[in-house]
């Protein structure tokens, strides 16, 4: 009697184990923290995931009128319209003054021909 025995499988824990659960809360932050971005990423990039044809269908013509002043003096980006002619314009700059200049065709869509 009063003989204190300790298990050998207590004794042979090593202390990191002990370590390790206390940072298993910093690792949990971070599984809810991926999760929230996983739910959030989809709502937020909603565009992005639109189908090119149907972002085209709900642009409109590109209004001339204020590049009357400015013929051909275009920045070089791709946007690329199709006009009635059957020619596809770089973006709307080039096929605004083009059209200003010429007149003898007109706006059929976003996108190449």
């Amino acid at each position: 009697m009063g003989n204190l025995f300790l298990c050998r499988c207590v004794m042979s824990i090593p202390m990191h184990f002990f370590y390790r659960l206390d940072k298993m809360s910093f690792f949990s932050s971070w599984i809810k923290a991926i999760l929230i971005i996983g739910l959030a990423f989809p709502l937020y990039c909603e565009t992005s995931f639109a189908s090119s044809r149907k972002m085209r269908e709900m642009r409109e013509a590109p209004e001339c009128s204020i590049y009357i002043r400015q013929l051909h003096f275009c920045s070089r980006e791709m946007d690329p319209v199709c006009a009635t002619n059957g020619k596809t314009y770089s973006n709307k700059c080039v096929f605004c003054s083009e059209k200003i200049e010429d007149g003898r065709f007109d706006f059929s869509h976003w996108g190449r021909c």
